[in-house]
């Protein structure tokens, strides 16, 4: 898969002065910015792509004239690399609250030309939900300008009405006119509302509005948005196809479940896309993700091996690396999202080394507007202290000295900054109408210009600045008026250094507890008390020393803090790298191709290339989840989907410069051979550059190859599309069942009982080493009628040939196997909340251990017979995922699960289960289990839906049963 970050001027002063927090120059047009292209080398670049909306361009008039003269790759802003493919869009989430996308289609084919990007994308209408009876109403916010503003309009019709109001353009496009004629304004002036176009009974004011030029009404908007997605999809490509563009056209479908989003991928793939993206899917819940990507993905599929065709997709706005396997195996070609770019300033834990380990970066606040000079003067020096600080413990170096050689900088400044005033304020570079000027020259000039704004604000150094501007020989300011700025600043200064009082504790010992008595000190000050734990954490795990991205490598600990753009988009590039290690990791990038041949460059297209002369490797590889599949020559690899070269050549010294620039972007390589090995050379450059090449000449070989480096999951089958797997009960079944602690249990009336307190501060076996503390099997402690149920079932099963393991998830002592034994205890997490349940089995390890466990062993069935409490403690939603895709889980009472993945399957045990089973509710599951042990051997081939069957199954009279008796 490729990954492509929207474009949204997410760029960094390539020469920001951290130690003084200063732009390089105070003209933004003057500055030199890195964007997260420029920051990285190529090889190493976090992004595979990059997103740019009609939205985004147009922002600004003078972006929009910029890139419309330059193009995105030529633009000198942006200079995005030529290596790296774009994909513009219109920007759909922008005008989500208008009746009507603004843009026509052939506009918008002209405006992908102009900008010269590699993809463009059809238009479409996010299909937005409504939950009002009466559906959707857009009015002109250009039309609440008189009397009535956009809280006017009566409760009666927004209580039954989805009301959305945003300024609609000037001027719609005209396919509008074939939907409402009436809303056309043609540049006219739009007439105000007035009280009595929302008076009377609220299908009279619908049925008034409804023929109004300043209001659209639909009963019935998602279906109106989906079939105009579609229409929408139907003109463009009948326009590109009579056209000559240079950029490949995406088309973007839009739904409301995975039904109408497969509906909508059948109808446009017959129109002759070849490239579609899902788009609507943006924020949405993982699990909702999952169905609609798998729905799609699987029609996808389907397409592409009736037609022996290629379709690449992609995702808009997706980066959920829970989902990665479920997008992966669903072929996706291509997503994007900026939420790891923006979770660097949006949150917590907003930096990143992977997705289950992250941390806070530490907040030094610059002062508010609200803030009067002295309480600016007072967070700045109380900031730069802290910084001072942080900096010195990133250094190794002595906290203490790093202050000293602070303070005795800072308290020049104020003297040095009145001297400097007395003699210069007159100085002709001072006689500027811009304050920006001004500021430049005092700032370059002064020996401490920069140091004043660090420790003393921008407040102070700003009131100096217009001072000076009003200051001239003719009419001098009173210098009385710069001895008060500067006197309150010193009267602030006079309490510091401050962190000395803190630091003269006698607890104070080592580096961390200085640097932690100064960011506890601040951090309660200036009311971040609430973040002191995740510090602490951040601080002990100094994690921007884990990470060898050049960001981290070069700034260190300043990337670990939270203030201000050119820290915190740095972090967020950080972060994006982070995520693109993690995404390489779960989905390989992998490159297919083919060697090609003399005749290469008679034909029109790569891919009729492939299916004529090399028709076998093409059916074995066009439809594998892979990132890109083509032809080799001196080129590179051609991809599928491209026109061919003009010039055809295989000499060896280019293939092997070209190939090994190219694999610089892949983990793996895989190289269908007609008839001898590849060129020596070329296999040397590319893994040179890290990247694996495999050679094969059978094409069924290659298929088989690369499905194993995709994961054990796509080697599931020849079909590695996610589907219920069925498995062979002849040789007996590997089970395993995580159970869960019972709050009835098998202890001596004598026995000490351990508690929630004991039980985390001491071990099992320090517990059982005490005196008169009996030690008893996890199977025979636990005694309530689940754990009895399962307890015979699992008796039974081993009886019948079958392979059983059984783990207790026990919130005293985590994950527990059945013949470990335990003390006696009573801790329980039904009697805790979410949050001290998460707490809790962070401490005892139950996630980690469990996934473990899943990950080193292979089960065909595991059965999690849990409450929703113990669901809780491991994380179900997660946790189903430890289970291979042709292996089965069972859980119960998580339909919503069972949803997401084929191989789980979700059992109803309620209260009108346990009735129609002759049991109670807290007994069933066991009971269940029970039923499976009996049944289990009257089928052959077990699938997800067997087990229910078989759990579920009521007879009149039960078989007997050796634990009847039991």
């Amino acid at each position: 898969m490729r990954f492509y970050v929207p474009e949204w001027d997410d760029a960094v002063d390539s020469h920001y002065d951290f130690k003084h927090d200063e732009l390089s120059t105070l003209n933004r047009q003057e500055r030199d910015l890195d964007y997260i292209w420029d920051i990285f080398e190529p090889e190493t670049t976090p992004v595979d792509g990059v997103l740019i909306s009609r939205e985004q361009v147009e922002e600004t008039n003078r972006k929009a004239e910029r890139l419309a003269q330059y193009g995105v790759y030529d633009d000198p802003v942006l200079s995005i690399p030529n290596w790296l493919p774009t994909i513009s869009d219109c920007g759909a989430w922008g005008y989500k609250s208008l009746p009507f996308p603004p843009y026509g289609n052939e506009d918008m084919l002209d405006f992908y030309e102009t900008l010269d990007v590699t993809v463009g994308v059809t238009i479409d209408h996010l299909v937005l939900g409504s939950g009002k009876d009466k559906g959707r109403l857009y009015l002109d916010e250009r039309a609440f300008d008189g009397e009535l503003n956009k809280g006017d309009i009566p409760d009666p019709i927004t209580d039954v009405v989805d009301v959305m109001i945003e300024e609609w353009p000037e001027e719609w496009p005209s396919y509008v006119d074939e939907y409402e004629p009436t809303i056309r304004t043609d540049h006219t002036e739009v007439e105000p509302f007035i009280a009595e176009d929302f008076r009377g009974d609220i299908d009279t004011i619908l049925s008034r509005l409804e023929q109004d030029s300043r209001a659209v009404y639909r009963e019935h908007d998602a279906e109106f948005r989906y079939d105009l997605t579609l229409r929408n999809a139907r003109e463009m490509y009948d326009l590109y196809q009579r056209g000559d563009y240079p950029f490949r056209l995406m088309v973007a479908i839009q739904g409301w479940n995975p039904e109408t989003y497969s509906k909508a991928a059948e109808e446009v793939l017959g129109m002759g896309y070849d490239y579609l993206g899902i788009g609507g899917v943006a924020g949405s819940p993982v699990h909702d993700v999952r169905g609609i990507v798998k729905s799609v993905g699987k029609t996808i599929k389907q397409f592409e091996r009736e037609h022996d065709s290629r379709i690449d997709s992609h995702v808009f706005g997706f980066a959920k690396t829970e989902a990665f396997e479920t997008i992966g195996r669903s072929g996706m070609t291509s997503f994007d999202s900026a939420s790891m770019l923006r979770s660097a300033w949006t949150g917590g834990q907003n930096y990143r080394l992977d997705n289950g380990e992250r941390y806070d970066a530490i907040r030094i606040r610059y002062p508010s507007s609200r803030d009067n000079l002295s309480e600016a003067v007072e967070q700045s020096l109380r900031g730069r202290e802290t910084l001072v600080v942080l900096r010195a413990y990133d250094a190794d170096g002595s906290i203490c000295d790093a202050l000293e050689s602070w303070y005795e900088r800072a308290e020049k400044v104020l003297p040095a900054a009145r001297e400097y005033l007395l003699v210069h304020r007159h100085d002709d570079q001072y006689d500027e109408s811009l304050l920006q000027d001004i500021e430049r020259a005092f700032r370059e000039d002064f020996q401490y210009g920069r140091e004043l704004q660090a420790s003393f604000s921008d407040n102070l150094r700003s009131k100096l600045v217009k001072l000076l501007r009003k200051d001239t020989p003719d009419d001098p300011v009173p210098f009385t008026e710069y001895d008060e700025l500067l006197t309150k600043a010193m009267n602030v200064f006079e309490a510091f250094p401050h962190a000395k009082t803190v630091l003269d504790e006698s607890n104070v010992v080592s580096d961390y507890d200085r640097v932690w008595e100064v960011v506890r000190d601040y951090a309660t000050w200036i009311g971040d008390d609430n973040l002191l734990q995740e510090y602490q954490e951040t601080l002990r795990n100094r994690p921007w020393e884990k990470c060898d991205c050049p960001i981290c490598s070069e700034h260190g600990v300043e990337v670990c803090i939270f203030r201000g753009n050119d820290r915190n988009r740095r972090r967020g590039f950080h972060n994006t790298r982070r995520f693109y290690d993690e995404f390489k990791r779960d989905l390989p990038k992998i490159l297919v191709a083919t060697q090609g041949d003399a005749s290469f460059g008679g034909y029109e297209t790569v891919e009729d290339y492939l299916r004529d002369k090399h028709s076998s490797f093409w059916t074995q590889t066009h439809d594998l989840p892979v990132a890109e599949i083509g032809v080799l020559d001196a080129n590179g690899v051609s991809e599928w989907w491209e026109e061919t070269p003009s010039l055809v050549s295989f000499a060896p010294d280019r293939m092997a410069a070209n190939i090994g620039e190219q694999a610089a972007r892949y983990q793996h390589l895989f190289v269908h051979t007609l008839g001898g090995e590849l060129d020596e050379e070329t296999v040397a450059a590319a893994r040179e550059n890290g990247c694996e090449v495999h050679t094969n000449s059978n094409p069924r070989d290659l298929r088989d190859e690369i499905l194993e480096v995709c994961g054990q999951n796509y080697a599931a089958s020849d079909d590695f599309v996610p589907h219920p797997p069925e498995i062979d009960t002849e040789n007996g079944l590997d089970i395993l069942v995580i159970d869960q602690c019972s709050g009835s249990k098998e202890i001596p009336d004598d026995a000490p009982i351990f508690g929630e307190e004991e039980t985390l501060q001491f071990s099992r076996e320090d517990l059982l080493a005490r005196d008169n503390v009996p030690g008893i099997a996890a199977r025979d402690l636990y005694t309530g009628r689940q754990q009895s149920h399962v307890k015979s079932a699992v008796r039974w099963l081993l009886r019948q040939g079958h392979d059983v393991d059984r783990y207790f998830v026990s919130a005293g002592f985590g994950l527990v196997a059945e013949d470990e034994y335990l003390p006696p205890y009573e801790v329980t997490f039904s009697s805790m909340n979410v949050s001290d349940i998460r707490e809790r089995s962070a401490k005892l390890d139950i996630q980690k251990d469990l996934r473990h466990l899943l990950q080193e062993a292979d089960y065909d069935v595991v059965f999690f017979t849990l409450g929703k409490d113990y669901y809780t403690s491991i994380d179900i939603d997660e946790m189903v995922q430890e289970v291979r895709t042709d292996r089965i889980g069972v859980v119960f009472n998580r339909e919503l699960v069972e949803d997401q993945f084929d191989n789980i399957e979700s059992i109803p045990a309620r209260t009108e289960d346990a009735k129609e089973h002759g049991t109670i509710v807290v007994g069933l599951k066991g009971h269940y289990m029970k039923n499976f042990a009996r049944y289990i051997d009257t089928v052959d081939i077990l699938r997800p839906e067997t087990i229910e069957e078989l759990c579920r199954r009521v007879e009149e009279v039960p078989p007997q049963t050796e634990f009847e008796s039991e």
